[in-house]
């Protein structure tokens, strides 16, 4: 029995990086693939930090298991709003850790609420003054 996409990528990443969460986000998930798109995955793991050379190998195994170009992002490594963006609109396809999984969610929410309460007031100057850069 042939393996479905996110079977696929469930398997590889377990062995490889033994993750607790692995997320879709992207094409795959809101419903805009195209023959051209790429698979976009996102993960977290309680192992060291990859090196971006580890991350970029196992990322094109998946992508010549797949057919079709991979991003693979460690999520510890990303920006507080892609962290976000990642939680809120990327689906869940693999938890062993629902208690970390929610911890982890939580905080990334919890960062963005935060970083966006902080430039607030810096985007108001910029409004009220109408110019980045000043007078």
């Amino acid at each position: 029995m042939a393996e479905t996409m996110e079977e696929t990528i469930v398997h590889v990443l377990k062995e490889k990086l033994a993750p607790f969460v692995i997320y879709l986000f992207g094409s795959t998930v809101n419903g805009t693939v195209r023959p051209n798109s790429d698979v976009d995955i996102a993960f977290l793991s309680d192992e060291k930090q990859l090196d971006p050379y580890e991350l970029f190998m196992i990322a094109q195994e998946l992508a010549n298991l797949l057919k079709r170009e991979v991003d693979l992002i460690d999520l510890q490594q990303a920006s507080t709003v892609f962290q976000a963006q990642v939680v809120h609109t990327g689906k869940t396809i693999y938890c062993s850790d629902e208690k970390k999984r929610m911890e982890f969610e939580l905080k990334a929410f919890k960062m963005y609420a935060k970083l966006n309460e902080e430039r607030s007031v810096i985007l108001k100057k910029i409004s009220e003054s109408g110019s980045v850069y000043g007078k």
